[in-house]
């Protein structure tokens, strides 16, 4: 049996990053100056490649553009528009068997475009996501993963069975509420979002609590929730639980109204997530990564870790 990896050597890292940086912020920040950028570029990506495992939620590559539509005035929300790609792909645990009755999930993969409109006061924030993207192998997942373990020659996944061609439509919407528990040079902050998703892709209600710990800004200017405009240089690590109930999620189970695919597989009801990230943002660039834990997917999948990578540019 694999066993799944061990994050500690990763989190010792980012503490230590952490902790090492703040005498520095004490010394050269004594005066916070606030700049004004009200464009933003961001390569994200999650992999578990570096972990040393190669399956479930593999890989997930995204390129998001932020503007501010409008500069913060009084009594009015600041209105953000992002517009965004990815692409994410699930494997089962063996990559190498072609018996897809010894599969413990399908191959699955998934391209989108999406656009997001968020609504920001120094209270909370209101975002709405609207996704369009395929499945299937018309996604490229197949190709890209190919192309990449021919690179480095570790084995080739045989994307045998994979969930079939489809196009899906999905509508997100998030609230997040955001107290200061702790105003000081490292500050706290705890905060509360639920999120419901409908469409074709998946459908879920899921409820996170967050605490940040740092010198992190309001919810209106603060990077953790990829705000943009009056910035100020930050440096804090938070700690994320989220559950979710699952209703939908077509990359087990397959188009909604039936298709093709010759494996499918119901999810779990309950899934959840927790995590640790730690963020770093100075004039105009913006550094993130994290380490993620999730739940089973499928009642036959085990645990999973995976780590994320984000690097921003403000303009």
């Amino acid at each position: 049996m694999i066993r799944q990896p061990k994050g500690p050597l990763f989190l010792l890292l980012l503490f230590f990053f952490f902790f090492s940086e703040l005498p520095a912020q004490d010394n050269s920040e004594t005066k916070v100056e606030n700049t004004f950028y009200k464009r933003q570029i961001e390569l994200h990506h999650d992999n578990d490649f570096l972990l040393f495992t190669d399956w479930f939620y593999t890989t997930g590559s995204f390129i998001n553009y932020r503007t501010l539509l409008n500069e913060q005035e009084e009594n009015r929300d600041r209105r953000q528009l992002t517009i965004g790609v990815l692409q994410i792909f699930y494997t089962p645990s063996n990559i190498t068997e072609t018996n897809v009755r010894l599969f413990d999930r399908p191959y699955a993969g998934f391209s989108a475009i999406t656009t997001s409109l968020a609504l920001t006061n120094e209270r909370r924030l209101l975002d709405f996501t609207l996704q369009m993207g395929a499945s299937g192998s018309i996604s490229g997942a197949e190709g890209f993963q190919s192309w990449f373990h021919s690179s480095n020659e570790s084995a080739e996944a045989s994307w045998i069975g994979q969930i079939e061609d489809a196009i899906h439509i999905n509508l997100y919407a998030r609230y997040i509420r955001d107290w200061k528990l702790l105003d000081d040079k490292f500050g706290v902050h705890m905060a509360w979002t639920p999120t419901v998703a409908l469409g074709t892709r998946d459908m879920f209600i899921e409820n996170q609590a967050a605490f940040f710990f740092g010198r992190r800004a309001d919810i209106h200017r603060t990077m953790a929730y990829h705000q943009i405009g009056n910035i100020q240089p930050e440096f804090f690590f938070s700690l994320k639980f989220a559950y979710r109930y699952v209703i939908y999620d077509a990359l087990l189970e397959g188009f909604i109204t039936g298709d093709s695919s010759i494996f499918t597989v119901d999810p779990v009801d309950h899934f959840f997530t927790y995590g640790f990230e730690g963020y770093y943002r100075k004039k105009r660039m913006e550094y993130k990564a994290g380490y993620n834990y999730a739940s089973p997917r499928v009642g036959t999948t085990l645990l999973h870790t995976w780590i994320t990578l984000s690097i921003a540019r403000n303009f």
